[in-house]
């Protein structure tokens, strides 16, 4: 398939979303943080999210913590 055709179908695909009423959303990566950006987030010195981690929703990679950004605004939403 060649591009320009790549580019046609693509098209055709809009027009019947936009047809049919269907929106299509952007869909945005997710953003991963470490401890120093999760931090500052969520407004806290580095030593108190580390004291605070087994709370904090959180993925341990070897010996670093990763945060998903989503999952920290949830956790804020309710505290």
């Amino acid at each position: 398939m060649t591009r320009t055709e790549a580019r046609m179908i693509a098209e055709e695909l809009f027009k019947l979303f936009e047809k049919n009423g269907f929106k299509p959303q952007m869909i945005t990566p997710e953003r991963y943080l470490n401890a120093k950006e999760a931090a500052k987030l969520l407004g806290m010195p580095l030593n108190t999210l580390y004291k605070k981690v087994t709370e904090i929703p959180h993925v341990k990679q070897g010996k670093r913590h990763v945060f998903k950004e989503s999952a920290l605004r949830e956790w804020m939403d309710n505290c």
